[in-house]
């Protein structure tokens, strides 16, 4: 009979979190079966994952920025989560250097195939210290190196921009095959790739209709305006705890 591990056991032993795991559900990158309400996860796939390479297993999703002071990862993840399940796009947080603070929720199967490897993760990793330096200056549209649209808006906290909510990894308009199968190639080559199978996934990218243009625009704002309630209401707790903290000392 297959050895198979609880969700707690596999956490333990790939030192990762609860969402995590679900994640990697998600997306393929482990296997498991449900009995009754619970996960269970064959013992030989736990072990394949340990015994990946170290680069391959991280490059799948690059790695948040660890940042201190009062940034809350998780929670701006799950909405982050949240949101692209119910709109159906890509979504990130990065910060005003470009560097991301939060997995990339909802990523298309084109983008996920340049993020395994190494060059790809790298020229992404560019793109988004490009969108970061451009938004900077106030400019909110962007085409990434692989040829797909982004929009971003900028999260405030304390009257200071910390970040921002990008909204991509779509096309405003299709293109051509042509246009396709040349990027395909260049991308394939540049990042050590399979040219066929990026070409078969770049027909998932989606498309935004024309006359949806407008709604879509207006998703990285909504969804920036909640990370900084967030935010504000994280810190007025924050002080209200130091406040009760204070009033509790003895001199």
């Amino acid at each position: 009979m297959e050895d198979l591990l609880t969700t707690r056991q596999v956490l333990n032993i790939l030192k990762v979190d609860r969402i995590t795991v679900y994640r990697m559900l998600q997306d393929g990158r482990i296997k498991g079966v449900k009995i009754g309400q619970q996960w269970r996860f064959p013992r030989k796939e736990v072990d394949r994952i340990l015994n990946a390479d170290q680069t391959e297993r991280e490059i799948i999703q690059p790695r948040p920025q660890t940042r201190s002071g009062s940034f809350p990862t998780h929670c701006l993840q799950t909405i982050q989560d949240l949101f692209s399940f119910v709109a159906q796009v890509s979504s990130m947080i990065i910060d005003s250097e470009g560097n991301p603070l939060t997995e990339i929720s909802q990523p298309c199967r084109y983008c996920k195939i340049i993020l395994q490897s190494l060059p790809g993760l790298a020229a992404c990793q560019e793109s988004w210290k490009e969108i970061a330096k451009r938004s900077n200056t106030g400019s909110r549209y962007f085409t990434c190196h692989a040829g797909l649209q982004y929009i971003s808006a900028p999260i405030i906290d304390k009257e200071k921009t910390v970040g921002y909510f990008l909204v991509g990894e779509f096309y405003w308009q299709a293109p051509s095959e042509h246009e396709v199968l040349d990027r395909a190639q260049a991308l394939a080559s540049g990042h050590n790739l399979s040219q066929a199978t990026l070409s078969q996934a770049a027909n998932t990218i989606p498309v935004i209709e024309k006359d949806q243009h407008s709604r879509v625009e207006s998703w990285p704002i909504a969804a920036a305006r909640a990370v900084q309630t967030i935010l504000q209401e994280r810190t007025s707790l924050i002080d209200r705890l130091q406040q009760i903290a204070d009033l509790s000392k003895i001199d």
